[in-house]
């Protein structure tokens, strides 16, 4: 597709396989990974929010539930299977 592309254009231009243009030189290999995996973590980070009012109070509660069950598990000992009182 480069191919046709450069001859309509008269440019020396190639199309890479996500669809942008690059000089027919290349770039930085290192540029393009860094480049590839801030868009990335941008879009898990737009993404993990999606469909949350508020993604920080979630984020907030899970750690909290992490806590409660790492004291548990401290605070259990060997009766750790035993019953357990269920409160609604």
């Amino acid at each position: 597709m480069g191919l046709f592309v450069s001859c309509c254009k008269g440019e020396a231009t190639e199309y890479n396989t996500f669809g942008s243009r690059s000089s027919s030189g290349g770039g930085d290999p290192e540029e393009r990974r860094k480049q590839m995996l801030e868009a990335a973590e941008k879009r898990l980070k737009a993404q993990e929010g999606r469909g949350l009012k508020d993604p920080q109070a979630l984020k907030q509660r899970q750690k909290r539930q992490e806590e409660l069950e790492q004291k548990q598990k401290e605070l259990g000992g060997p009766n750790e299977g035993g019953l357990r009182w269920q409160v609604n």
